[in-house]
């Protein structure tokens, strides 16, 4: 038990450790659920080869069960003890709410989810009717399905030839055999069996013309979390705001000028602080980004944002939901309900200069240099 506990201090200090730790079991946990869910269909439809010990399948499949949830465990535990990102218990279980990568993090909650419903019907079986249970098993095949667009959006191996072609084939097996379980289904009326099969059918092709676009396309991996701190020149022009001096209202538009201060942590990231004024206006924002330096770009791993007045500097309040070179795009909450921003920074020493829009018209701000 000491050693034990020697071994996860050892772990828990060296963040390498823990990312590497991340990957692979986030890799192995997908194999596994993916044999899960084929062990299934080949229970379900009897489908085993001749000569292979009919009681085999099912207890294969359980025990491959119990192995996915031991590899996810500790895929989701080091995730989380990772000093690298910093995506918290409840993002874990609700999706959407980490500020590393939320759409990414938020189908791999939406997978974790799912698998929890089918492993609590699956241990209370005795308690469901053969046709509930069997719709609510029918889950697993979406468990594989946002996984491996959780593994593609926000692993960092999309690019490694080996694990590439892991998921390539992991979405075509997987494919198939959901169009023989689907067929095999006698249950299913006739148009039902069509019309799942053109469905699954279209989604492997989707997520293929999809991961070409985006996870296989080089500097997918920081394109959406990195925010560069060299100086950058945007083409978007400073508007001045027609808010009033004394209240914080919205829409905001123009441009912010303030200071930039950067602290470096001991275990090797580094906190940029960004608070500044908008033009014309009693507006302030404070913008707080943490993470690590990597040419001359931060890769964030987390972050919060503040936007006010002087007087009450937190009216809003939210993070950074996506870094794209010098562009943050912001996520704030407060007394009108949610609200989309974003701010075009160009960091100059310890000070800075830019454009806040909110609501943010996202589509037309653009980067050079």
């Amino acid at each position: 038990m000491i050693a034990f506990a020697t071994v996860v201090a050892a772990i828990g200090g060296n963040p390498k450790v823990l990312w590497y730790l991340t990957r692979a079991t986030g890799i192995i946990a997908i194999l596994l659920l993916a044999l899960v869910v084929i062990l299934g269909m080949v229970t379900a439809t009897k489908a085993a080869p001749k000569g292979f010990a009919k009681f085999l399948v099912p207890d294969l499949h359980r025990r491959l069960s119990i192995s996915a949830a031991v590899f996810l465990g500790i895929h989701i535990v080091t995730a989380l003890l990772d000093s690298f990102v910093h995506i918290g218990l409840a993002a874990s279980i609700i999706p959407f709410v980490s500020s590393y990568r939320p759409i990414w993090v938020g189908f791999g909650a939406i997978s974790f989810d799912l698998l929890l419903v089918v492993i609590a019907t699956s241990v209370a079986r005795h308690r469901f009717s053969q046709g509930p249970w069997k719709k609510i098993h029918y889950a697993s095949w979406l468990v594989v399905t946002f996984a491996i667009f959780h593994a593609m959006g926000t692993g960092s191996d999309a690019r490694v030839g080996l694990v590439e072609g892991i998921y390539m084939a992991l979405v075509g097996v997987v494919a198939l055999a959901a169009i023989f379980r689907t067929a095999r289904d006698v249950q299913l009326r006739k148009l039902a069996r069509i019309g799942g099969s053109a469905v699954i059918v279209a989604v492997p092709l989707l997520a293929l013309g999809w991961s070409f676009k985006g996870p296989l396309r080089s500097g997918w991996a920081s394109a959406s979390s990195s925010f560069s701190l060299l100086p950058k020149v945007t083409t978007t022009t400073a508007a001045t705001s027609s808010a009033g001096a004394n209240s914080f209202v919205w829409p905001v538009d123009g441009g912010v000028q303030g200071t930039v201060s950067i602290a470096n942590a001991s275990s090797g990231t580094s906190t940029v602080t960004m608070t500044g004024t908008v033009t014309g206006t009693a507006d302030v924002i404070t913008v707080r980004l943490v993470g690590l330096v990597q040419q001359g770009s931060l890769v964030l791993q987390g972050s919060s944002v503040a936007i006010g007045t002087a007087s009450a500097p937190n009216t809003y309040t939210g993070s950074v939901a996506q870094a794209g070179g010098s562009t943050l795009v912001l996520s704030l909450h407060g007394p009108q309900g949610s609200v989309t921003g974003a701010l075009s920074v160009n960091i100059n020493g310890g000070s800075f200069s830019g454009v806040l829009q909110a609501p943010a018209a996202l589509g037309s701000q653009s980067e050079s240099g």
